[in-house]
């Protein structure tokens, strides 16, 4: 049986770094649909995660990425909140802090993404990855109880990797109307390393031990 969640349109405006460098294709925040009745709805295959939420309180995680030759950092503290662990957007001063159970799921109950498409360094989805891992979702806009289908996405496991000396899951997310994406996941903490896009590439600078900083 497929997972449906529901978000609200009035929780899914993005963050304006996020806008500009149009990260996160199907993050299910890229659509801004202008009635205030219209709901997206997620609709995902069967997910068997692996392990538990990696996340730590007091950790803090590091992006950076370049707009218009300028490096723009991105900045994600960790803390621990009433029988959940939140996840805060430092830059971001106008978004509520995401508050994860242990299987890394906010009270939308989503795997694909989270109320606020500007938390970049973890996915719920990232808790299954395993080699060979395959996931299909689908993005449907509800207004007045009718679903209009918008877009697939169709995720897998393309192979492990050595990123900066961590071991890490290359994950392709593939969309109809768009180029692929790719993710490195770090195996054992389970956050994103890095993304690369057509036209954009992000990764981390500071959060975790990588070989180059020994």
């Amino acid at each position: 049986m497929v997972n449906v969640t529901n978000i609200s349109t009035k929780t899914i405006a993005i963050a304006t770094v996020v806008i500009l460098i149009g990260i996160m294709l199907f993050s299910g925040f890229t659509y801004q649909p202008q009635l205030d009745n219209a709901t997206i709805i997620f609709k995902e295959e069967p997910l068997e995660k692996n392990t538990e939420l990696q996340l730590h309180d007091g950790e803090q995680y590091v992006y950076s990425y370049v707009f218009n030759n300028t490096p723009i950092n991105m900045t994600y503290q960790i803390s621990k909140g009433n029988n959940c662990t939140i996840i805060r957007f430092v830059e971001n001063l106008n978004r509520s802090d995401i508050c994860l159970d242990k299987w890394g799921v906010e009270k939308s109950g989503s795997n694909v993404s989270f109320g606020d498409g500007s938390v970049l360094l973890f996915k719920p989805w990232m808790l299954a990855l395993h080699e060979g891992w395959h996931w299909n979702t689908s993005m449907y806009m509800q207004v007045d109880n009718t679903e209009y289908y918008m877009i697939d996405a169709h995720y897998r496991v393309m192979r492990i990797d050595n990123y900066r000396g961590r071991e890490s899951f290359v994950v392709e997310i593939k969309t109809d109307d768009a180029p692929a994406e790719y993710q490195w996941v770090d195996k054992e903490r389970r956050v994103l390393l890095k993304i690369i896009n057509d036209g954009y590439m992000l990764e981390m600078v500071d959060g975790l031990v990588f070989s180059q900083d020994s």
